[in-house]
């Protein structure tokens, strides 16, 4: 399941590509999710399994409202 439908994707993805605050930010997460990504199973803390979609959902909606609203 997608976290943004596909107007809120486009808007997302406009953004980021024209804001370089933003692009920064989602190269850093990138690169955080791959070295997380990397670590064997047993130095993970706790049960990261269901919480991913909802930090990275999270994440994006954030994102979103710092969009300035279309006049």
């Amino acid at each position: 399941m997608a976290a943004l439908d596909p107007g809120e994707a486009g808007l997302v993805a406009g953004h980021v590509r024209e804001c370089p605050a933003c692009t920064g930010d989602v190269d850093e997460i990138r690169t955080t999710l791959a070295a997380v990504r990397r670590l064997p199973a047993e130095e993970m803390v706790g049960s990261w399994s269901g919480k991913v979609p909802e930090l990275r959902e999270a994440a994006v909606r954030a994102a979103l409202a710092r969009i300035p609203e279309r006049e």
